[in-house]
C-alpha cells in the first residue's frame, strides 16, 4: 500500500472516530433539558432560555462538522479526497492533517471567507 493510501486510511480512521464522537455528543445534547417542568420565577426562566439557546447553537455547530466529516468520509470512499472544490487543485498534506474536512485549498478558502 502506497504511503499517501496509508495516510488516507489514517485520516478515514480519524474522521469515523470524530464522527462517532459527534453522534454521541448530538444525542446526549437532543436529551438533555434545562427545565424541570416546574414554575420559575423570572431569573430561572431566563437562564433556561439562554441555556437552550446556546445548546442549540452546539448543536448546530457539531451537526454542520458531522455534515462536513460525511462529505470527506464520502470523497475518500469515491477518491476525491484531497482535491479543492473551487479550484480543483490538492490540498496541502499539512492542513489536511490540522483539518483533515477540509474541502478547499487555503488560498481558496481564503477567497470564500472574504467574500462572506
Amino acid at each position: 500500500m502506497s504511503t499517501a493510501r496509508k495516510a488516507i486510511k489514517q485520516v478515514e480512521k480519524e474522521l469515523l472516530a470524530r464522527k462517532r464522537e459527534l453522534e454521541q455528543e448530538l444525542d446526549k445534547l437532543a436529551k438533555e433539558k434545562f427545565d424541570d417542568g416546574q414554575i420559575q420565577d423570572p431569573g430561572d426562566q431566563a437562564l433556561s432560555s439562554t441555556m437552550e439557546l446556546l445548546k442549540t447553537s452546539l448543536q448546530d455547530a457539531e451537526f454542520a462538522e458531522y455534515q462536513r466529516i460525511e462529505l470527506a468520509l464520502q470523497k475518500v470512499q469515491d477518491g476525491t479526497y484531497g482535491v479543492c472544490i473551487d479550484c480543483g487543485e490538492e490540498i496541502a498534506e499539512k492542513r489536511l492533517k490540522s483539518y483533515p474536512n477540509a474541502a478547499r485549498c487555503l488560498l481558496c478558502q481564503e477567497a470564500f471567507e472574504d467574500q462572506g
